[in-house]
């Protein structure tokens, strides 16, 4: 599972191949829900990505965190 921080949410996904950087940034189209290509700034590689939740709030994503955490 991967969460990424963006303007105006959070979104919520699965990498399915490539690595994300832990803090890096990433370029691409996650703002919708299903499969997808992004880039990893840092690495300059490709990250294959679904996207499970799109526009999350803070308070969801912290809910998300502590269930995952517990």
């Amino acid at each position: 599972m991967a969460l990424i921080e963006r303007s105006g949410g959070f979104t919520v996904g699965s990498v399915y191949a490539g690595f994300l950087t832990l803090g890096g940034m990433v370029e691409g189209g996650f703002r919708q829900a299903g499969p997808t290509t992004l880039k990893d700034v840092v690495t300059d590689e490709e990250v294959s990505f679904f996207v499970e939740a799109d526009a999350m709030t803070e308070d969801e994503a912290n809910d998300l965190l502590g269930i995952v955490r517990s």
